[in-house]
């Protein structure tokens, strides 16, 4: 599926660096790639493909007697404890979006804060914030994943003895994010 529309003036290239302009406008394809799919009536789990599965995540997500049926939006944890990401520190680039009415509307509203995208050159920053609002005004249950089932950059940067035990098979998590980079060299 293509939609002209929308993505026509995607750039071709890749983004040299975190939040610069070609980042900034994939941004956007990401949030409405995202609301298409809820849209119609989906599911939807989003990676970005800086995302390696261990195992594949959508049993855990979808298991019915899981106590994380009970949310609407589940995040990787991406790590940073700062205001900008507070409360969630939910990382955009693995999450797992139920359909419904909560969720539509997170996903309307996070498709007409594009300037804020635009602003902020990426879209994890408004999403945070939204996520936020919609948790307080609209009941909307977001739930951040465990660091250690569901690692990424913070762990690589900031965790190392936890990723020794990823790589020798003592740890098994369900995936990894290499997030927290500059760009495409880092994560090769």
């Amino acid at each position: 599926y293509y939609d002209r529309h929308n993505f026509k003036d995607l750039p071709e290239e890749e983004a040299k660096e975190y939040g610069n302009r070609v980042f900034a406008a994939m941004m956007h394809a990401k949030v409405v790639a995202v609301q298409l799919v809820n849209f119609m009536g989906y599911d939807v789990l989003f990676q970005d493909v800086d995302v390696v599965w261990y195992r594949h995540p959508l049993p855990a997500l979808r298991d019915p007697s899981s106590p994380l049926q009970q949310h609407d939006i589940l995040f990787q944890d991406d790590g940073a404890r700062s205001q900008r990401f507070a409360p969630f520190s939910a990382n955009s680039g693995f999450y797992y979006v139920r359909y419904n009415k909560r969720t539509r509307y997170l996903l309307t509203s996070v498709l007409y804060h594009g300037d804020d995208i635009l602003m902020n050159r990426s879209h994890q920053q408004t999403l945070a914030s939204l996520l936020t609002e919609h948790a307080s005004l609209y009941g909307l249950k977001v739930k951040t994943l465990s660091g250690f089932d569901y690692p990424c950059g913070f762990h690589y940067h900031r965790r190392g003895e936890f990723l020794r035990d990823v790589v020798s098979g003592k740890k098994s998590p369900w995936l990894f994010h290499m997030s927290w980079t500059t760009n495409k060299d880092d994560k090769l």
